[in-house]
């Protein structure tokens, strides 16, 4: 922590070092509530992936402006920001899509950690029919970018 605070000029304040070092265990986590009272949960608190897809952060930016969208909206109606409808539309709009992609990568990990020849061709047999199905290629391409599903206003670059 030294070593950084010296290549940060001081410009993050004093750190010091608070524990050991850990890992966090790569792989599939979901939760099957993303909120309780006053509480809803973002990102990679609600669920984990893989990074091998790449998709966590599309998925925390996906739940972020999710939760901006329909806390915006119940507080235009009057709704306290930790009212259960508000956090209950939330629940119901995110649950689905991350859980999807989250399984989705998850299957992915596995499939490319598989060894062996007959793997390695049915990865080639796959990405292949993949690249020839323009339809099937534009929706894995959407999803990679992050801009499949039921997107909140924010993704789209409008205003809430």
């Amino acid at each position: 922590h030294a070593e950084l605070m010296k290549k940060s000029g001081g410009f993050l304040g004093k750190m010091e070092l608070l524990s050991k070092r850990a890992t966090y265990p790569l792989g599939f986590h979901h939760s099957s509530n993303l909120t309780a009272d006053r509480m809803a949960l973002v990102g990679d608190a609600g669920h984990g992936i893989h990074p091998i897809a790449g998709q966590g952060l599309n998925l925390g930016l996906r739940d972020v402006a999710a939760l901006t969208e329909v806390i915006v909206d119940g507080a235009r109606t009057g709704l306290d920001l930790g009212n259960p409808q508000i956090l209950a539309r939330y629940d119901r709009w995110r649950s689905l899509d991350n859980l999807m992609v989250s399984a989705a990568s998850d299957m992915l990990t596995r499939l490319f950690g598989l060894p062996g020849e007959t793997s390695s061709a049915i990865r080639r047999f796959g990405i292949g029919l993949v690249q020839r199905i323009p339809p099937l290629k534009a929706q894995f391409m959407a999803e990679a970018r992050g801009e499949s599903g039921d997107l909140p206003v924010l993704l789209m670059g409008d205003l809430v």
